[in-house]
């Protein structure tokens, strides 16, 4: 596990004791803003990436960003994919296999940084885990892929956690009325720890 993102989750679990119970005041104003670009998952030097072509067992493998901001790639050669996306470099591979090896090539990236392209959920769900992050995701979309709240859930004092810069922010907000509409959904954003914590009866 990243040592940052571990930092956050243990951080962010002493403060939810104190955070559950009670609706954050300003919750719709300090979770207004949805990921920018530069969050979805970019990759920097030492990433790790997997990138898969179908059919072709010698170029499908691990790669590492190097510091220069490049991975080496079998027939490619030196491909520069710092702040690029999974998507992005997909492209790259795929358009430069077609050019000069194969035909149709079926390409996927996937991103090893789990840490930093996941959101966790943890607390009063059916399936606590990581939910992979993808542009969009709100909190309603990962409950309902953690299998949705238990029994003994307090499903209007969902906490939020978020590191922000070097502090970390937790913020409690009424799951109960977004469900219902009555208030708006949240988006979230890579690495965020969802809890939900139990009733007190």
């Amino acid at each position: 596990m990243n040592i940052n993102f571990l930092w956050l989750y243990v951080a962010a679990l002493l403060l939810l004791t104190a955070c559950a119970g009670s609706v954050s005041k300003d919750w719709q104003e300090q979770l207004k803003t949805c990921p920018t670009s530069v969050e979805l998952g970019r990759f920097s030097p030492w990433d790790r990436l997997e990138i898969r072509v179908f059919g072709e067992a010698e170029l499908s493998g691990e790669y590492e960003v190097s510091p220069r901001g490049t991975l080496s790639f079998p027939i490619l050669g030196e491909l520069r994919v710092e702040g690029l996306r999974c998507d992005e470099i997909e492209s790259i591979v795929r358009d430069g296999l077609e050019k000069t090896y194969l035909r149709n090539p079926s390409v996927v990236c996937i991103n090893k940084e789990v840490s930093r392209t996941a959101v966790t959920v943890d607390g009063q769900v059916n399936r606590p885990g990581i939910v992979e992050f993808r542009p969009g995701l709100m909190l309603t979309d990962v409950i309902a892929q953690s299998g949705g709240l238990t029994p003994r859930a307090q499903a209007n004092s969902v906490v939020i956690t978020r590191k922000a810069d070097n502090s970390t922010l937790a913020v409690t907000v009424p799951y109960y009325d977004i469900l219902s509409a009555k208030a708006p959904n949240v988006c979230l954003h890579p690495a965020d720890l969802v809890f939900i914590p139990s009733t007190v009866f």
